[in-house]
């Protein structure tokens, strides 16, 4: 009977098929397994295995494939098996095979879809290892299982054992895979899209071949982007129920295959628990978890055995993105379990660091990692928001506008706080202060707006001065001084009053930099030099380094730059010491302007590249806008006009999109003066 098909589109497998036709080459008789979650392309590999060049040289027309996706136990198996090879007797089927294979050359036996056969009821069935064990004795016999799940059966010495598990693919791969299935090359925006819907999927092969089915369709990338984030997993099909077509059959299928091995139901819920931690659990949270279950540990193995999740050496549970949202979606925890995490995530969450101290980097360091998967559980719960989730969301956000601005969280929270208007308040409050970082700031605005006007309707003084302080710089960058103004000697002077004087001192802070921004050099100084005076020992080294960071940006603007290294040098060593990223790279930029004006080009080009790395790493438009500007600057003094010209380009667009009309006013004149004489140079060539 002949092979099924070649297949058509194949990438990102050749590693993994080079060293399968190497032990088929050069070994006498190999045994390879290709093991893998469904939809990580087994069958294809397997596939790609018997139509290699060399495997066909090799073994000729003496290569089978035995599918068990439809069979039932090993006597199907060896039926299927005799019909493969032409072996037809009333006996002793099995004997009858063996003998044939004895007396025969070289051959290779791909056995597709073990597990329908081998894990049945939870548990592998012995008849079936005992047959896989029976041919591997035989010196002329090759044979390659492809298995859901990352378990061998025994009685075979593997010849990959160590290597036989699949990844999924690289974005490379997954790229060209998706291009093929779709019919059609990528460039410009479409192939960023493409890769941005891969990624979403983790490039798992089915997901992947199947959204480019659907992009052959007719679909846009940015129409299939916009329905995997409404639609998640259940995107993921073409045709029916086959799990062929059907990510959520496939899983399914596994699923299936746990519950069967686990009649305790624990490894069911403990991948419900860790299909809602979008980084995966972590070896702290399994920890806490344990006294939930009565049997973790096997839980797990089980999760991993049958490739629902995988265990990495960072001993971190993680699943695949379709995988995840098809369990979330399906197969919801029990109440006590799901209560149980989130515990212990609130608790993470009042962990969070609201001040920047000498312990903040270790704190950092410790929350970092548990950020994405506290805003995933933070977000099934706003619905429903106790005091300890409030303070949760606004810790969480706090944090993020530190170091990774988001205000997710927080804005699912805000309508579910309409009859509290202190706690809406304090949540616009945050809001305002991310939309800053975030470059949005009208919407800034318009949030800290509302949080006055809540916070003035219930008499409270703090937190109507720190909204109207939080207000000054968005008007400030917006270039409305007038009313930047306004506000923040409205802050500092109800800060005075009720004897704030941190407050008070940061609001001068701000003040300082609306006159610098105003060209008030003397005034800025003065303010920043007063606002020093005013911090207690709490946080005092971290405030002052904030008040050396501005005033090491006024004196560059005023060129003073021995000024301006000293005190942005010092303020530099204080922010690593307590590991704000964020401030470190502000510094970091500075300094390389101080070096860009005394004329050290490779030190400035290494300062900064080192801060638009870490605008880049956290999206933050103004610090790329920034170190755009100055680039061209570095590209001038270079000589290199035409790349001071595309970077001044650069700077020019995040600045509009900021609304930052001086500056972009000023890139867009260096740019003219920049063509003008590169064309005046091209004319004279």
């Amino acid at each position: 009977m002949a092979l099924p098909p070649k297949p058509i589109v194949f990438h990102g497998r050749d590693s993994f098929v080079d060293d399968g036709v190497r032990l088929l080459t050069e070994l006498d008789t190999a045994r390879l397994a290709v093991l893998g979650s469904g939809g990580m392309g087994k069958t294809t590999v397997a596939l790609a295995l018997l139509y290699d060049s060399r495997i066909m040289e090799r073994f000729g027309g003496r290569r089978y494939f035995v599918s068990c996706e439809a069979l039932v136990d090993v006597n199907s198996v060896v039926s299927v098996l005799a019909r493969r090879l032409g072996v037809f007797v009333s006996g002793d089927l099995l004997t009858a095979i063996l003998a044939h294979l004895t007396r025969t050359p070289l051959t290779v036996i791909v056995i597709d879809n073990l597990e329908t056969v081998w894990l049945v009821n939870g548990g592998p069935v012995a008849a079936i290892e005992e047959l896989l064990g029976m041919l591997a004795q035989i010196p002329t016999v090759s044979i390659v299982i492809t298995c859901r799940g990352n378990v061998l059966p025994q009685f075979v010495d593997w010849s990959n054992a160590d290597t036989a598990a699949l990844e999924p693919f690289s974005l490379e791969a997954a790229l060209e895979t998706f291009q093929d299935r779709a019919g059609r090359r990528l460039s410009g925006q479409d192939e960023e899209i493409a890769k941005q819907l891969l990624n979403a999927v983790d490039r798992m092969p089915l997901a992947v071949s199947l959204l480019g089915q659907l992009a052959r369709r007719g679909f846009s990338l940015s129409e299939l982007l916009a329905r995997w984030n409404r639609e998640h997993s259940a995107l993921l099909r073409i045709h029916g129920s086959s799990r062929m077509y059907n990510v959520e059959a496939s899983v399914e299928v596994s699923i299936n295959m746990v519950n069967a091995a686990d009649q305790s139901g624990e490894a069911l819920q403990l991948l419900s628990l860790c299909s809602t931690l979008p980084d995966g659990l972590r070896p702290e949270v399994f920890e806490s978890l344990r006294p939930r279950f009565e049997y973790i540990e096997r839980a797990r193995d089980n999760l991993t055995a049958y490739a629902l999740a995988e265990l990495g050496t960072d001993r971190v549970l993680r699943m695949l993105s379709p995988v995840r949202h098809f369990v979330i979606k399906r197969y919801p925890a029990e109440r006590k379990f799901h209560d149980a995490l989130c515990s212990i995530f609130l608790d993470i969450a009042y962990r969070i660091p609201l001040s920047v101290d000498e312990h903040y980097k270790d704190l950092v360091a410790e929350i970092t990692p548990e950020v994405g998967n506290l805003s995933s559980l933070l977000l099934t719960l706003v619905d429903r928001p106790t005091e300890k989730v409030i303070r949760s969301v606004l810790r969480l956000t706090w944090f993020e506008h530190k170091e990774r601005p988001s205000v997710t969280v927080a804005l699912a929270l805000i309508p579910h706080l309409n009859d509290q208007p202190m706690w809406r308040g304090r949540c616009l409050h945050v809001i305002g202060q991310v939309q800053v970082e975030l470059g949005d700031y009208k919407s800034a605005i318009s949030s800290l707006c509302t949080a006055v006007e809540l916070f003035r309707g219930i008499g409270n003084s703090y937190w109507t001065a720190s909204c109207l302080h939080r207000a000054g710089p968005p008007y400030r960058l917006l270039g409305d001084f007038s009313r930047a103004k306004a506000v923040l000697e409205e802050a500092r002077d109800i800060f005075r009053d009720i004897g704030y004087k941190k407050e008070e001192g940061e609001t001068l802070m701000d003040l300082a930099e609306l006159m610098q921004q105003t060209q008030d050099y003397a005034g800025a100084v003065e303010s920043l030099l007063a606002a020093r005076q005013m911090f207690d020992s709490s946080d005092r080294a971290f405030r002052i380094a904030l008040c050396s960071e501005m005033l090491g940006a006024v004196y560059l603007e005023q060129g003073d730059l021995e000024s301006a290294t000293t005190e942005l040098e010092d303020a530099r060593s204080v922010f690593i010491g307590v590991g704000s990223q964020f401030h470190t790279a502000q510094c970091t930029r500075h300094l390389g302007s101080v070096r860009l004006r005394q004329g050290d080009l490779p030190l400035a080009e290494q300062l900064l590249s080192e801060a638009e790395a870490h605008y880049k790493e956290t999206g933050l438009t103004a610090g790329l806008a920034a170190s755009a500007r100055e680039f061209g600057f570095l590209r001038r003094e270079q000589g290199r006009q035409k790349e001071a010209i595309t970077q001044y380009r650069t700077a020019l667009q995040l600045y509009e999109s900021l609304q930052m009309r001086r500056e972009a006013d000023s890139c867009n004149e260096w740019i003219e003066r920049l063509e003008c004489t590169t064309s005046s140079v091209d004319d004279a060539k």
